[in-house]
């Protein structure tokens, strides 16, 4: 997301601790970022500039980042003149997306320079430059030629000039002023349309919070003049008393960073900080780590998907030879009838139609016209050992197959399912562990990483619940945590987590059992569908063959129950409420 400006003066208010800061370090781990590591009375710091299209963005950050072995140009620059400065202060241009940071620095001589580093967060017109004392651009990071902009030129030695903006400064902004801009355009965009600073989000809030629905057109400039002085008391309240938070969607993903909570948006998918720098920061954070998982599931579920067309692919061979197990019979027939009527069969013949005695129906036998009678004959009840001995071999392969697609099934489940790095290591493991990824580094070491700890619950009449994270988590929870009068549940011919209701000697009562069934069917691959069948048993009658892979068991004495996935009563039950 963008920074608006109104996130900007808190986090410039903020940075004002900085003041007295000692630049250390200057990096640029991307080819649009710059981070000042900075030594400061409270400790070390990072200062994070970003003049990305969808990100910029200045704030603290405790986000490490790799760096290129070799500094870009412009970080060069910087450290040449600004690498062993101090920060002297933070401004922002009224309420717009600019900042600057008065820095003072020792040049070759000693004598101590002044510079700004100016950084406009501008979406991709977003940029950071170096200024000397007369305000001229020393360098920028992006330079913009008469060709790229007619309107405004960024380049070395040209006068450094705020870019153009012809919206109000809500803070200081006389009031009829912003009501006669407020009038210019439907209030929905008028908003954001006319003032500094204000995102749509912002914007919205603003109107909400002002009319608590849509917002009226205006009719006359009393109305206007209501709004602004609305806005302007909304912006110094806020920015006075500010809650910084970040606000997550229903998926659990970040969906924009504010000053304070915005009034359209749920409690529940909010995080507060301290800080207006930390919230951001945890943003990135909570994005940075989003995408970090999103990779690797895209790593391993790539894998699976590679081992399962290749074993799809042997199946589908073993599958071929069971069918052929039919040809059997034929053949065996086929050979006998040719003995019995061996003198009756010429070499050089391509077929016989000879007397089925089985069913005293002529069939027509094939022949090979370069063999004597006897040696079709041999032929045919060759190719019937032949094809019983693959018959045996097929059955066996088919099955171990099968299974194997199961586990992996099971696998991909684990992996879409996985909520941490922690989950997904140990998809990994396995995947390593039985060859379906090349192995790590890690190989090497002896495999003794502690299992995630399974989902907890209680049932509404105090049953406890424990659910596998995967399909080492389940077989650690079904073999060697639930007692054997335990109750196991699991979705029929589904992936999906191994679920234990705890007895202690009780008889469970059917809400518990149903909450369980609930459970099993939300973990499960039946998650986003209907009703789903789940059956349950007691844990004494689970068991696992032998060489059977993680999560992998069998059972009988079982009960089937349809019950339909809950989210929000597995959440409940989870957080115990």
């Amino acid at each position: 997301m963008t920074m608006d400006g109104v996130t900007l003066h808190k986090i410039v208010e903020e940075l004002s601790s900085l003041t007295g800061a000692k630049i250390e370090k200057i990096q640029q781990p991307a080819s649009d970022e710059i981070v000042l590591r900075l030594h400061t009375l409270s400790g070390k710091k990072q200062l994070v500039l970003s003049a990305n299209a969808s990100d910029c963005r200045i704030h603290l950050t405790d986000m490490k980042r790799d760096n290129p072995k070799t500094a870009p140009n412009f970080c060069m620059f910087l450290r040449k003149y600004i690498g062993n400065g101090r920060i002297e202060g933070f401004s922002q241009c009224g309420m717009d997306r600019v900042v600057s940071i008065s820095i003072s620095a020792k040049d070759e001589m000693g004598v101590v320079v002044w510079y700004d580093l100016v950084v406009e967060i501008m979406s991709k017109h977003s940029n950071i430059m170096l200024l000397n004392v007369d305000g001229k651009i020393m360098e920028s990071l992006k330079h913009v030629s008469f060709d790229v902009s007619r309107v405004r030129q960024v380049l070395p030695g040209m006068k450094y000039s705020f870019p153009p903006s012809e919206k109000l400064d809500p803070l200081t902004a006389d009031i009829s002023d912003m009501a006669r801009r407020l009038m210019e355009s439907p209030v929905s965009h008028a908003v954001c349309d006319s003032l500094q600073g204000i995102s749509h989000q912002t914007a919205e809030d603003i109107l909400q919070k002002k009319y608590s629905g849509k917002a009226p057109q205006f009719t006359n400039e009393a109305e206007a003049r209501s709004l602004a002085s609305f806005i302007a008391e909304y912006l110094k309240q806020n920015l006075a008393f500010s809650r910084p938070c970040l606000q997550k969607n229903g998926a659990g993903l970040p969906v924009f960073y504010s000053v304070v909570p915005y009034a359209a948006y749920s409690e529940a998918g909010r995080i507060y900080y301290k800080t207006m720098n930390e919230a951001v920061d945890g943003y990135y954070a909570l994005r940075r780590e989003i995408s970090a998982m999103n990779a690797g599931k895209n790593k391993l579920l790539s894998a699976i998907k590679k081992n399962r067309a290749r074993i799809s692919k042997k199946l589908k061979i073993q599958n071929e030879t069971l069918a052929s197990a039919q040809n059997i019979e034929k053949y065996r027939i086929y050979g006998e009838l040719i003995t019995a009527n061996i003198y009756a069969i010429k070499r050089g013949m391509k077929s016989a139609e000879l007397l089925n005695y089985y069913t005293n129906e002529p069939v027509v036998v094939p022949l090979d016209e370069k063999l004597s009678p006897s040696a079709n004959a041999t032929k045919y009840f060759k190719r019937v050992g032949k094809l019983k001995n693959a018959l045996i071999v097929a059955k066996k392969q088919s099955v171990l197959y099968s299974d194997e697609l199961k586990y992996l099934d099971d696998l991909e489940y684990c992996t879409n399912s996985a909520a941490t790095p922690e989950d997904l290591e140990e998809v990994r493991l396995d995947l390593e562990k039985y060859g379906y990824l090349p192995a790590g580094h890690q190989d090497k070491v002896k495999r003794s990483d502690p299992l995630s700890s399974p989902y907890q619950f209680t049932s509404s009449d105090g049953f406890s619940i424990l659910a596998g994270r995967n399909s080492r988590g389940n077989d650690a929870l079904t073999m060697r945590v639930a007692g054997k009068d335990d109750l196991w549940f699991h979705g029929r011919n589904i992936p999906g987590s191994h679920v234990i209701l705890f007895t202690k000697g009780k008889q469970p009562s059917e809400t518990a059992i149903f909450e369980a069934a609930t459970i099993a069917a939300t973990l499960s691959k039946a998650k986003s569908s209907g009703k789903t069948d789940i059956d349950y048993a007691p844990r004494s009658h689970v068991w696992k063959a032998n060489g059977a892979r993680p999560g992998m068991v069998l059972y009988d004495g079982h009960t089937t129950i349809t019950v339909k996935p809950d989210p929000e009563l597995t959440e409940r039950l989870r957080s115990g409420i």
